[in-house]
């Protein structure tokens, strides 16, 4: 009786163990599904808000993705940073503007002239398409502000923008297809900013228009520090190219900076942390400036040393941006940031060559 007592009580703990593990197992289950089922929901969410619009990217999402980052509003955006060729950079310091005299300089004919001593600034404004003629169009400055007839850059400098636009035809071919994909006007017929800002590509208005800046004397230490500094750009810069051709600046920006593997979405408190790059004489950097706050920092300098850099953005006027901004809602522009993070993401940018930028200028495309 005692042996068989002993069987039955086995089998009862056997059962009972069974009985044990299959509850575990159907609650590991059911946690497990509860977490997939919110992991998507929350992503679908996110999608739709903006964080994550990669099936509107086609083909060029299947390539390697270089980081993207966050703005203003956890916008995303992304910095590309790359460099002139020294023999391309000699040949731009052989361009008067940037090789003339103090004397000379002062008295420079167009140039904005914002001299308040011990601060030396002069700002000059330009477009960079092929033709020598003026073109009208808003003034970048924002203290200005007003449409104008833009005076042509010289034949080099547009020869530079003309080549740069070329290497890089696929990305932002490719750019202008994604957004005319996620634009309402597929469907309906209805502009909006995505289908804008493709116009404006496709147009070849991008980097169309150039701010040259000239910095010298006292640094700007203060300013940046009670925030005067700091701004962010007008719809012209979601395309921001700029070029360091002399001196030495820091470019401070207020960025969210995640690990490339790191894909789970920025949270709300999560808050965008300074970052300080360096740009030195020859250095080049693509961003949208529009989306981040940002300051220049500028040294005590001089004429020698000076600073000079030349900032390219898109070309429009007036009415052109304020239509853009009349069409804009949430939902397109988060289509429109994401689409543009994206895209650069996943960009191989060229710099172009100096035989490049010559074949340019020798061609017809550009006018002198």
């Amino acid at each position: 009786m005692r042996r068989s007592t002993t069987k039955e009580n086995r089998k009862g703990h056997a059962r009972s163990y069974n009985h044990i593990r299959k509850t575990i197992i159907s609650l590991l289950t059911l946690i497990c599904t509860s977490f997939l089922a919110w992991y998507f929901i929350h992503n679908y969410n996110q999608k739709r808000t903006g964080h994550a619009i990669v099936d509107l990217l086609g083909a060029i999402s299947n390539k390697p993705l270089r980081r993207i980052e966050y703005g203003a509003q956890s916008t995303p955006l992304v910095m590309i940073q790359s460099k002139l060729d020294d023999n391309l950079l000699q040949r731009f310091l052989q361009e008067h503007l940037f090789s003339c005299s103090e004397i000379e300089l002062n008295s420079y004919p167009g140039l904005d002239n914002r001299v308040k001593e011990p601060v030396y600034v002069y700002e000059g404004y330009y477009h960079s398409l092929p033709t020598s003629q003026t073109v009208y169009s808003k003034n970048p400055n924002p203290m200005i502000g007003t449409d104008f007839d833009k005076p042509a850059a010289s034949p080099f400098t547009r020869a530079f923008y003309e080549a740069f636009r070329d290497v890089n035809r696929e990305i932002f071919d490719t750019l202008t297809h994604n957004l005319l994909e996620a634009s309402t006007y597929k469907d309906t017929g209805a502009e909006d900013v995505c289908y804008v800002l493709a116009q404006w590509i496709d147009k070849g208005y991008h980097f169309g228009d150039l701010s040259i800046q000239i910095h010298y004397g006292k640094g700007n230490e203060q300013k940046l520090k009670s925030g005067v500094a700091w701004h962010q750009d007008a719809e012209n810069s979601l395309l921001h190219l700029a070029v360091t051709l002399r001196g030495e600046r820091v470019l401070h920006s207020k960025r969210i900076q995640r690990d490339a593997n790191n894909l789970r979405p920025v949270e709300k408190n999560e808050r965008p942390k300074e970052i300080l790059e360096t740009q030195q004489q020859g250095d080049v950097y693509l961003s949208s400036s529009t989306l981040m706050q940002h300051a220049p920092q500028f040294f005590d300098t001089d004429y020698a040393t000076r600073v000079i850099a030349i900032h390219a953005r898109i070309l429009y006027t007036s009415e052109e941006v304020n239509y853009f901004r009349k069409v804009r809602t949430e939902e397109s522009w988060d289509k429109l940031t994401n689409i543009l993070a994206e895209t650069l993401a996943a960009a191989d940018l060229k710099v172009p060559s100096l035989a490049k930028v010559e074949a340019r200028l020798q061609s017809a495309a550009v006018q002198t």
